[in-house]
């Protein structure tokens, strides 16, 4: 399942049912970011509690298995995982791809790249899966932006006008992250 911000909102639920594999990439990081964060509160909701492990793209290159062998694990004490990856490019690309040939299906795994895009070989090899989700996020615009700040606001009680919130928007980069914060 391919999505981009546009459709990502009405796609997430769904997914969450059908893929055990999330990639985010594109120019977008906090698009991409956001919305592993939101996958994740959706995977948390179906599965209970769990335990977030990370990793780095770094450490999977280095060690390609490490992946498949976090997500087919157990925890000490039977906690459920979710597996988050922050990657550069295509740092994870074999151990993504020693995850798909593995056997079990494991834990879900998010995977945030940087510097990565739709075109890139871990997209390529997530594309045409019925269990997986690339997700590309483009560069958003000032009122996409402010409409979210807006709404974060509206979540905390906080009314903005139209022009305190585009200068919110604006004063953090059009970056979501740091207008969260």
């Amino acid at each position: 399942m391919k999505v981009t911000q546009k459709n990502f909102a009405s796609s997430a639920a769904r997914a969450v049912k059908d893929c055990r594999i999330f990639y985010f990439c594109g120019p977008d990081e906090s698009g991409a970011s956001d919305a592993a964060a939101r996958i994740a509160a959706l995977l948390a909701e179906s599965l209970g509690a769990a335990e977030k492990v990370e990793l780095g793209g770094a450490d999977l290159r280095r060690d390609p298995v490490k992946l498949a062998d976090e997500a087919r694990s157990v925890s000490l004490f039977g906690d459920r995982r979710i597996i988050h990856v922050r990657a550069t490019g295509d740092d994870a690309h074999d151990a993504v791809e020693n995850l798909l040939e593995s056997p079990v299906d494991g834990w879900p795994v998010i995977i945030v790249a940087t510097s990565a895009t739709d075109k890139s070989r871990i997209a390529k090899l997530l594309d045409n899966r019925d269990d997986a989700m690339v997700g590309m996020f483009y560069l958003p615009d000032l009122r996409s932006v402010a409409g979210t700040v807006r709404s974060m606001a509206d979540a905390m009680g906080v009314r903005l006008t139209d022009d305190l919130a585009e200068r919110i928007a604006r004063s953090t980069a059009l970056d979501t992250r740091m207008a969260r914060s």
